[in-house]
């Protein structure tokens, strides 16, 4: 018996999910197959055995892209989805893929190669040798408290799950406190149509933009709870499923997204890490306003009124969506320097600027 088959027929696939600008409608449609099928999602490469893509080609995100499969252990496959109809296809393909065993012995063997000649190259001149995993050695500068201490360059994003597409957050670090930040946006175009704010169709009958506002609004609530360590995260993205499905929810949709929902705004760890963190003046547009904990609980507001309130009713599609998403991009900077890592993560998870409304932009091209 060939136990290495054995085993992979038995595992449970284990997904690393990136999206690029344009790929919302796709990562949608995967997050939704995977959770169908029971498949798990990774929280980092390490932990993948499956790469899935979404969204279409572009060379500067296709190099984050390679760093990261570089890092996912084989067996392995790797799928690009730029479509939600090709999505069930793509998975049974990389389904099948996992279970190649001679493809899968073949790419382990390349990587071996490739691991050795790197090796090679790198002991002929000790004096140019790079450092482990590509990352440079720290610099010194000055902290906060006048004291010299190591300065560490890294870059969160673009490839990164619970992750706006196509973000890039480079970030100068003295332990674990952010010193300078920098934004930009990797493979935008300025012909991309933002998923969560497309132009209305010239039908009879256009889509019930309440809802679509609401499962947006629960999108980004799963992904801030994702990122906080929220157990139950992926009840969000069910019930966004059940708002995009189209003909309003059922009543006992609705009372689970309000019973979930309640449970959410009454967790006080919640709140108590959130409190005052990221705070926003009134000079932002409104949807940015306020603190980490303000702008997670305008999300429930948003969902909580339109389950309550008579089918297909709510304010009016935000005018300024676009200069939402730039004040975002533009306010990030200044909100997570001073800031711990994993508080940065948070704000920023908390903004969760549409990056495909924004396209091409970048803050400092505007400098």
């Amino acid at each position: 018996m060939d136990l290495t088959g054995w085993l992979l027929r038995r595992a449970v696939p284990c997904a690393f999910v990136v999206t690029a600008i344009g790929g919302t409608g796709a990562r949608l449609a995967v997050e939704r197959t995977l959770r169908e099928r029971g498949w798990k999602q990774a929280l980092s490469p390490a932990e993948a055995d499956l790469l899935v893509v979404c969204g279409p080609e572009h060379a500067d995100m296709d190099e984050a892209i390679g760093r990261v499969w570089r890092q996912i252990p084989g067996p392995r496959a790797h799928v690009r989805a730029e479509s939600a109809n090709d999505v069930p296809r793509l998975l049974d393909e990389a389904r099948v893929g996992l279970l190649d065993l001679t493809r899968q012995r073949r790419d382990a063997d390349e990587r071996d190669r490739t691991a050795r000649e790197q090796a090679e190259s790198e002991s002929d001149g000790d004096e140019e040798m790079p450092m482990p995993g590509g990352v440079p050695m720290a610099d010194r500068g000055e902290d906060r408290d006048g004291l010299k201490l190591d300065q560490l360059h890294i870059a969160l994003g673009p490839a990164m799950p619970d992750w706006p597409a196509g973000l890039s957050l480079r970030l100068t670090l003295q332990g674990d406190v952010v010193q300078e930040a920098q934004t930009s946006i990797v493979g935008g175009s300025p012909t991309t149509v933002p998923f969560w704010n497309p132009p209305l169709p010239d039908t009879d009958s256009p889509p019930d933009r309440a809802l679509f506002r609401a499962a947006h609004a629960l999108d980004s609530l799963q992904r801030f709870l994702a990122v906080s360590g929220w157990p139950t995260a992926v009840t969000g993205r069910r019930l966004r499923d059940a708002l995009l499905e189209g003909g309003g929810p059922t009543g006992d949709v609705r009372r689970e997204a309000l019973r979930w929902l309640r449970r959410v705004r009454r967790s006080r760890m919640l709140r108590w890490s959130t409190d005052g963190l990221g705070r926003v003046t009134d000079r932002a547009p409104r949807v940015l306003r306020g603190d980490t904990t303000d702008r997670w609980s305008r999300w429930i507001d948003t969902v909580e009124e339109t389950l309550t309130g008579p089918h297909g009713s709510g304010a009016p599609a935000d005018a300024s969506w676009e200069q939402a998403a730039h004040a975002a991009l533009e306010l990030l900077p200044s909100l997570v320097v001073g800031q711990e890592l994993a508080a940065a993560r948070l704000i920023m998870a908390s903004l969760d600027p549409d990056t495909e409304a924004v396209g091409a932009y970048a803050p400092e091209r505007d400098a």
